[in-house]
């Protein structure tokens, strides 16, 4: 559980991180602890003092952020501009903003962005402000919470967690330093050029590393350290660069302790903006693959720019990972060891229920809305909410290997999470809800003929909210 704290700290908006330690101070955040506009159902008492009042409904919450843009030159003042330009296109569905340190998020969609251009102090600093606007008005927590119970206690049970559809894999970066975050330890020059980390422009965190191409010869580049990989292994390497469209290619360059096994070209990015570009190798017989770089082919003078290098023991290409990324572990040493994101991030899973009895605590402030997933095989399932009251009954029949997902905010009820059965809901049915504090659920169904030894399980995700 993240603890409370007034400072600010970090906001992650898609790729962008915002606050302390990257190029984007926040000077000022509106609208986020306020109290959205009150949406009120009043009437005038007729020939009498005062108003017949009813309950009263937020309409939605709209966040403004202004920011401070810190580079060390104008031109990467620009690249920092044009990456929040990118980040911050209209959208069709809303998006998390993440408060990474006061463990909130909002989900959120773009409405305003303000980058103004000032000539006579755009120098290395500027100013950008945005306005999010959340049709949704709840704050919730970062971390996603579940608990599951058994609808009875049978002589011989499934064990859990399920699998749900696919086992989610577990993803590792072979690559010790790969955003250099702190230093270059574990990374070595390639080739012909001159290079520095900077924290002026980065794809991910705070760093990334600039190359300036030298008389020696036509390529330039960075040598990563990774995690020894034997004789058969298939890798898959990514890296995100940023070139200036003076060279021809960019490419991987694959390394034993003494000397390249051999070297892939990639098409060439555009010109002035990150972007990910990946391959796969695999480590020849009687070989060690130890180290892997990225280069860019271009004439003497060319400037580019490297961040977020990764490399999986696997043919799948994952989202970039490393140890500092929301949800993601160093395996040892922080920004000296390989990475992984667990197939459980983001959730974590409190104790089994008894006796078909589940307890969830919302710790935020108002009401929160839990998804309800129910796995067969059972008959005429029904969720109680023992706390508050009230019982949501389905007049059905999940077999086994089957599964019905509910959510009681939206009040979709999936077969297999996809194909309604609203109609399932018994009538005079109340939606459970979690009320701020301790709650108890109790899961009640029958047992199908041919299968009484099978355990139905009843499995509940929520997230602390408030308003």
């Amino acid at each position: 559980m993240t603890m409370p704290q007034q400072a600010l700290g970090r906001i992650q908006w898609g790729d962008l991180t915002f606050g302390p330690g990257t190029p984007y101070t926040v000077t000022t955040l509106e609208g986020l602890d306020d109290m959205p506009e009150i949406r009120a159902d009043d009437l005038e008492r007729p020939q009498q003092h005062g108003d017949y009042t009813g309950p009263d409904f937020t309409g939605p919450r709209v966040v403004q952020l202004k920011l401070g843009l810190r580079a060390e030159t104008p031109d990467d003042l620009r690249a920092l501009t044009l990456a929040l330009r990118a980040a911050t296109q209209p959208q069709r569905q809303p998006a998390q903003l993440r408060f990474l340190d006061q463990g909130a998020l909002v989900w959120a969609k773009v409405r305003r962005r303000s980058l103004p251009y000032d000539a006579e102090y755009l120098w290395r600093i500027g100013d950008a402000a945005l306005e999010l606007y959340c049709a949704d008005p709840y704050v919730y927590g970062l971390e996603e919470k579940a608990a599951w119970t058994a609808a009875y206690s049978p002589s011989a049970g499934r064990t859990y967690p399920l699998v749900y559809g696919s086992a989610a894999p577990l993803v590792r970066n072979l690559v010790l330093n790969p955003s250099t975050e702190v230093d270059l330890s574990n990374t070595l020059l390639y080739s012909f050029a001159t290079r520095e980390r900077i924290t002026s422009d980065a794809r991910y965190g705070k760093a990334s590393i600039r190359h300036t191409a030298t008389s020696g010869g036509t390529f330039s580049g960075t040598r990563y350290t990774i995690e020894s990989t034997a004789a058969g292994t298939v890798v898959t390497a990514s890296a995100w660069v940023k070139v200036d469209g003076t060279g021809t290619s960019v490419f991987f360059a694959f390394r034993s302790p003494s000397s390249t096994l051999d070297s892939i070209t990639v098409a060439t990015p555009p010109a002035g903006q990150w972007t990910r570009v990946s391959t796969q190798y695999t480590v020849p017989a009687g070989q060690t693959l130890s180290e892997v770089a990225i280069a860019y082919n271009a004439p003497v003078g060319a400037v580019w720019l490297a961040d977020a290098m990764m490399v999986e023991a696997s043919p799948t290409l994952h989202d970039y990972i490393d140890g500092d990324q929301p949800g993601c572990t160093w395996e040892t040493t922080p920004n000296g060891s390989p990475s992984r994101l667990h197939p459980t991030t983001g959730r974590s899973y409190g104790a089994q229920g008894t006796s078909g009895r589940v307890t969830a605590v919302n710790e935020g402030a108002a009401d929160a809305y839990p998804v309800l997933r129910l796995d067969g095989p059972v008959a005429n399932p029904a969720i109680e909410q023992v706390t508050t009251g009230g019982s949501l009954v389905l007049d059905a029949t999940i077999q086994a290997n089957e599964y019905l997902l509910i959510d009681t905010r939206s009040r979709a009820v999936l077969l297999m999470g996809s194909s309604p059965r609203r109609s399932w809901v018994r009538a005079g049915s109340v939606w459970p809800v979690l009320a701020p504090g301790t709650n108890e659920l109790a899961y009640r169904g029958s047992a199908l003929p041919g299968a009484p030894d099978q355990s139905s399980l009843l499995t509940v995700t929520w997230r602390d909210t408030s308003l």
